[in-house]
C-alpha cells in the first residue's frame, strides 16, 4: 500500500513540475474591432508547437458577420525555454465565410507571423505577435480578388 501511495505522489509531483504544454488564448485587442477569437496551442516538441483557432466577426457598421479558422506551425528559437515559450516564427493558413447584407462569400489565405510568448508560473500566458498575410476571395457584390493585410495582436490565456 505504501508503494502505491508513493507512486501516486510521485506521479502528481511529476505532472505539477512538468512544463506547461498547452495554452488556450484570446486576443482582447481584436474585440475592439468586432472580432472574437479563441486559439489553442499545443507543444509537440521542445522547439515546435501547433496552433488552431476559430473566430467570429461582427462588423455592425458594415452589416457584415462571419466565421473562420486558422492553423499555424510555430518554430521556437529560445535556447533557455521550451515550446510554447519564447521567440517564435510561424507560417499560417486560414479561411473564413462572410455574410454582408444579402451576399456571402469565402476567402482563403496564409502568411507568416513572428512573436514572443511568455508563460508565467501562475499559468498566465502573454503572446505579442505581428505578421503579414495574403487572401483570395471575397463577398459577391463587394471586394473580390487577392490582397494582403498586416496581422498583429496581443493574446492572453492560460497554460496547462
Amino acid at each position: 500500500m505504501k508503494k502505491i501511495i508513493l507512486l501516486v505522489v510521485a506521479l502528481v509531483v511529476f505532472n505539477i513540475s512538468k512544463a506547461q504544454e498547452s495554452i488556450v488564448k484570446v486576443n482582447p485587442i481584436a474585440f475592439a474591432f468586432g472580432v472574437f477569437n479563441v486559439t489553442y496551442e499545443k507543444a509537440i516538441s521542445d522547439s515546435n508547437s501547433f496552433t488552431v483557432g476559430a473566430f467570429y466577426v461582427n462588423w455592425t457598421g458594415l452589416n457584415a458577420s462571419g466565421i473562420g479558422a486558422e492553423a499555424a506551425y510555430r518554430f521556437y528559437f529560445s535556447k533557455n525555454n521550451d515550446a510554447p515559450e519564447g521567440m517564435y516564427a510561424a507560417p499560417y493558413l486560414g479561411g473564413k465565410i462572410v455574410n454582408a447584407g444579402d451576399s456571402s462569400g469565402v476567402a482563403f489565405g496564409g502568411g507568416a507571423q513572428a512573436g514572443y510568448q511568455w508563460v508565467f508560473d501562475s499559468g498566465l500566458a502573454l503572446d505579442l505577435f505581428f505578421g503579414y498575410g495574403y487572401f483570395s476571395g471575397g463577398v459577391s457584390g463587394y471586394t473580390t480578388g487577392i490582397g494582403g493585410r498586416p496581422k498583429f495582436g496581443v493574446a492572453v490565456g492560460y497554460a496547462f
